[in-house]
């Protein structure tokens, strides 16, 4: 009789368990979703309703906006010096995410799809930094148009582009409606610092990771003016946390929830560049130890390449009206 007591106390402890087992996760932590957003049913119904009421910006508008942009001020945030915890980081970073990219007929298989990149918001009135190059139509042929997605799922019109500067590869644009959290910049990281991302790398939705800030370096050139917007667009840095194509535009947190930069580039670093692209059966006697596989033809380090906060913090200012002059006594 006792042994049937414990056994029966024993097993609705573990059933009173089950629940906070099964359950995997915090209380409001989403799940997200395996499918990418670029094929989400929902999102791509929401594109087309914004197409069918004529408020999205097409190809050539986009285009002739990036040539002869319509500045405007932005109210930029003061930055945070509170650090946060990591949990708490990566709501602000799913939070201030935006997706940013195209919707567009496709001329293969006649169907539309979307083609998502990300961004940040800085400002809550809707201003959005990105990459131009994830804004940039190119030489796409067909219908195309410019479409972001918040963090709720709502998709929302691009209504202007306020400032673009290619060489930096930093765009800024409005966009209407959404449930926006914007993200201050913040211009005084240093290496070592503790760097947070959150994007849809190779459409794997919603991915969040953590790492350092690894160098900051001037790209193609020696150091120039560090107070100036045209100083300032060759400056870069890498950073550690994960990203691949689709991250492109992504803000680059710190520990305390400001942008540092943005995503912009990812290089595979090999060991002789020359002949990376050359296959050779002959092993490499001064290769790492690769158990009959060559890899000289491999990458041995994959630098990611970001926008630091400095450049988008000098892009956003370059639009404000130069001070007045004093008045003549």
């Amino acid at each position: 009789m006792i042994l049937r007591l414990c056994m029966l106390i024993l097993a609705l402890a573990a059933g009173a368990a089950l629940p906070s087992a099964a359950r995997a996760q915090a209380p409001g932590e989403p799940i997200t979703s395996s499918e990418p957003a670029a094929r989400d049913a929902a999102l791509l119904a929401k594109a087309k309703a914004l197409y069918d009421a004529g408020k999205l910006l097409d190809r050539p508008r986009v285009a002739a906006l990036l040539k002869a942009p319509q500045p405007a001020h932005v109210a930029l945030r003061t930055p945070s010096a509170q650090p946060l915890p990591v949990r708490d980081l990566a709501v602000r970073a799913r939070q201030a995410y935006l997706r940013v990219g195209w919707y567009f007929l496709c001329p293969d298989c006649g169907h539309w799809h979307l083609n998502f990149a990300g961004g940040y918001a800085i400002s809550a009135d809707g201003v959005v930094a990105t990459c131009c190059h994830c804004v940039d139509p190119g030489d796409a042929k067909g219908e195309g148009y410019l479409v972001a997605a918040d963090s709720t799922g709502a998709v929302l019109p691009v209504t202007t582009v306020l400032a673009a500067n290619r060489v930096l590869d930093c765009a800024l644009v409005r966009v209407a409606g959404g449930t926006l959290t914007p993200l201050a910049l913040n211009a005084d990281a240093a290496t070592g610092d503790a760097a947070y991302l959150f994007s849809d790398p190779l459409n794997t939705r919603g991915y969040f990771s953590a790492g350092i800030v690894n160098r900051f370096y001037w790209q193609n050139e020696k150091g120039a003016n560090l107070t100036t917007l045209a100083g300032v667009q060759r400056l870069r840095l890498n950073v550690s946390t994960d990203w691949a194509p689709g991250s492109s535009g992504a803000a680059v947190l710190d520990g305390c929830g400001n942008a540092i930069g943005h995503v912009a580039v990812i290089s595979a670093l090999h060991k002789d560049p020359a002949r990376a692209a050359a296959k050779s059966s002959a092993p490499d006697k001064d290769a790492p130890e690769s158990h009959g596989h060559d890899l000289r033809n491999d990458p041995l380090i994959t630098l990611h390449e970001a926008i630091p906060a400095r450049g988008v913090l000098l892009l956003a200012r370059s639009m404000d009206p130069p001070p007045a002059k004093p008045a003549a006594p």
